[in-house]
C-alpha cells in the first residue's frame, strides 16, 4: 500500500498586483466607434486568443470588430469588420453549431432611429476560422438590449442565448428572455420570458446554489438585482432572489469571493440616475445570497464594470473595476474580502470611459495544459474547473469517451464545463490556464487597451531543490519531504508539478514521467 500524504498549499498572499499601469496595447482609430463590449476567445484555433469589441452604444451607428491574434501580437487595426453598423452594446462569443469555431453574438442596445426604436440581436458565424460580414442570426422580436451571455441553460451540452431587455432611460420595460440552442441553431422567438417587466442592462449566469445547473443573474437601473434560480433546466419566471431596495446597476459578474465554493455575487452600481455608485459583493451563503451587500468599495460614481481574476497569484481572486471617465480599479482579496480601497490603479494618462475588463493571456507566456479528472454527482453535467479563467479547452471526457463539440461547452471566463451525456463514473477535462493573465478593457472614449501582466513567479515548477534545473535529485527531495520529514520545497509551490492543489505522491510519478517517459511539463500552480 502506498502511503498518500496531502500537503496543502496556503500561498500567502503577495500583495502587489502584476499588471502594468500604462497599456501595451491600444487600437488605432477608436474616436466615433464607442467601443463597448469585449471578449477573448480562439476565432481561428491556433491556440492565441483573439479580440472582439462590439461598437456604438447609445452614441453612433458603428461595425463590429474582431483583432485576429498573430502568435501573441494584436493588429491595431481590425481583422474584420462586421458589414453593417448598429447601436451596439455587449457581446458574447462561443460556439453554437458545434464545428469547433467560435460565433459572435451582438446585443444591439437601440434600434437605427436611436431611443425611440428596438432592434434585434446579431448572430455572426465562424467559417472555419473567418468570420462572415454579414449577421447569419437574428431573432424575430423586437427588443431594447445592451447585453448577452451563452450558457447551457437546459443542460443539454450546447450554448443557449441569455439576453438582458429594456431601455431604463425612456422607461421602455422588457420581459428578460432565452432563445435555447436546438441542434446546433438558436432558436429565432424566445423559449423563455421573465414574467414582470424591467430595464435591465446586464445579465451573468452562475450556478450559486451548487446544484449542477446555471442560474440568471439580472441588474438595471432603478431595479432589484435580481436571480432565477434554475431547477435542472427549467426556469421559474418570477425570481428567486432579489436585492434589498431598488438599485442603479449596469453590471454584474459571479465570483467566489471568500474561497468557500459558493459563487458570490458583484455588481457595480453608477449613480448617474441615482443611487451610491459604489462597487458591491452580494454574499453567497450556502446557497443563500445575502440581500445587502456583504462588501462595498468606499468610493462611489459612475461604475461601469466588474471582473473577477487572481492577479497576484495568491489563490483567490482580486476584482478589476472600471468606470465613466476614470482608471481602472483594482481591488486586492485579503482571503475572506477585498480591500475597499483600490490596491492597483492605473495611470491617469489613459483614463477613459470603460465599459468591459476581461483577462487573456495575450502572448501566451504564462499558458500551461492541465488534467483534471473531476468526482462526479449522479444526474450532474456541469462542473466548475479550478482555475479561471481558461485560455482553452482542448478535449472533454466522459466515462472513457472523448466528446465531440456537440457533446459539451464551455466558459472560458467562468470556468464551467457542461456536458450533454451525464457521467456515471467519471469526467476528464484537459484545459489551458495561464498564471499571468494580461487585462483588455473596452473604452467608449478613444481606443481600447490590454494592460501587460508582467509578473514573475520566482520559481520553476518541479525544481523541488531550487537548484540549477529540474532533474532527479529534485525527485528525492520531493520524497524525502514527503515521506521522511525532509525541508520543504522553495518555494513550496514548486513541488506542485502536475498543477492539482497539494503535493503529494502522484507529484514524484508526475516528474519521474516528465523527466525519464516524455511526459508533460511540469506546470505553474
Amino acid at each position: 500500500m502506498v502511503l498518500l500524504l496531502l500537503i496543502t498549499i496556503f500561498a500567502s498572499a503577495s500583495g502587489q498586483i502584476n499588471i502594468e499601469t500604462t497599456p501595451g496595447w491600444q487600437n488605432d482609430g477608436g474616436v466615433g466607434l464607442y467601443h463597448t463590449g469585449l471578449q477573448w476567445h480562439d476565432a481561428n484555433m491556433d491556440g492565441y486568443l483573439d479580440l472582439f469589441l462590439s461598437n456604438g452604444n447609445d452614441m453612433a451607428i458603428a461595425r463590429n470588430h474582431y483583432y485576429r491574434n498573430d502568435s501573441g501580437v494584436l493588429p491595431t487595426s481590425p481583422t474584420w469588420r462586421s458589414s453593417n453598423y448598429e447601436y451596439s452594446g455587449h457581446c458574447a462569443v462561443g460556439d453554437i453549431n458545434y464545428d469547433g469555431y467560435p460565433e459572435l453574438i451582438v446585443s444591439n442596445y437601440l434600434g437605427p432611429s436611436g431611443f425611440s426604436e428596438p432592434n434585434t440581436i446579431d448572430g455572426y458565424i465562424n467559417s472555419i476560422g473567418n468570420l462572415v460580414q454579414n449577421p447569419y442570426w437574428e431573432n424575430e422580436d423586437s427588443i431594447w438590449s445592451f447585453s448577452c451571455t451563452l450558457g447551457d441553460i437546459d443542460n443539454d451540452g450546447d450554448l443557449d442565448l441569455v439576453v438582458a431587455c429594456g431601455e431604463p432611460y425612456n422607461d421602455e420595460f422588457q420581459q428578460q428572455r432565452i432563445y435555447f440552442n436546438d441542434n446546433g441553431t438558436l432558436e429565432t422567438t424566445p423559449g423563455w420570458k421573465s414574467a414582470g417587466k424591467y430595464g435591465m442592462i446586464d445579465v451573468a449566469l452562475g450556478d450559486y446554489d451548487n446544484d449542477g445547473d446555471l442560474d440568471l443573474a439580472f441588474c438595471g437601473d432603478d431595479e432589484y438585482v435580481q436571480v432565477y434560480r434554475n431547477n435542472n433546466g427549467s426556469i421559474p419566471v418570477s425570481p428567486a432572489w432579489i436585492s434589498d431596495g431598488h438599485t442603479y446597476s449596469n453590471t454584474l459578474a459571479w465570483g467566489d469571493i471568500d474561497g468557500d465554493g459558493w459563487l458570490d455575487l458583484a455588481v457595480a452600481d453608477n449613480d448617474q440616475l441615482g443611487g451610491d455608485g459604489k462597487f458591491k459583493v452580494y454574499r453567497n451563503n450556502s446557497g443563500t445570497l445575502g440581500k445587502s451587500p456583504y462588501w462595498e468599495s468606499s468610493i462611489g460614481g459612475y461604475g461601469s464594470s466588474v471582473s473577477w481574476c487572481d492577479l497576484d497569484y495568491d489563490g483567490d481572486y482580486d476584482l478589476a473595476t472600471g468606470r465613466w471617465w476614470s482608471e481602472v480599479m483594482i481591488y486586492e482579496n485579503t482571503g475572506t474580502t477585498l480591500t475597499t480601497t483600490p490596491s492597483w490603479v492605473s495611470s491617469s494618462t489613459y483614463s477613459s470611459v470603460i465599459e468591459e475588463i476581461q483577462f487573456a493571456d495575450v502572448d501566451r507566456d504564462g499558458v500551461g495544459q492541465y488534467t483534471e479528472k473531476i468526482d462526479i454527482e449522479p444526474g450532474r453535467g456541469l462542473y466548475y474547473l479550478k482555475r479561471l479563467p481558461l485560455h482553452a479547452v482542448n478535449s472533454v471526457t466522459v466515462d472513457g469517451v472523448e466528446l465531440d463539440y456537440d457533446e459539451y461547452c464551455y466558459s472560458l471566463v467562468d470556468g464551467w464545463v457542461s456536458v450533454g451525456i451525464t457521467p456515471t463514473s467519471y469526467m476528464t477535462v484537459v484545459y489551458e490556464w495561464s498564471y499571468k493573465p494580461d487585462m483588455g478593457v473596452s473604452n467608449w472614449d478613444v481606443s481600447s487597451f490590454v494592460f501587460n501582466n508582467n509578473f514573475d513567479p520566482g520559481f520553476i515548477p518541479g525544481n523541488a531543490d531550487g537548484i540549477d534545473e529540474v532533474d532527479i535529485e529534485d525527485v528525492v527531495y520531493l520524497i524525502t519531504y514527503l515521506f521522511q520529514g525532509g525541508p520543504e520545497p522553495q518555494p513550496i509551490r514548486s513541488g506542485d508539478v502536475d498543477g492539482v492543489k497539494g503535493i503529494d505522491i502522484d507529484d514524484v510519478v508526475y516528474l519521474i514521467m516528465y523527466l525519464y517517459q516524455s511526459g508533460p511539463t511540469p506546470t505553474y500552480p
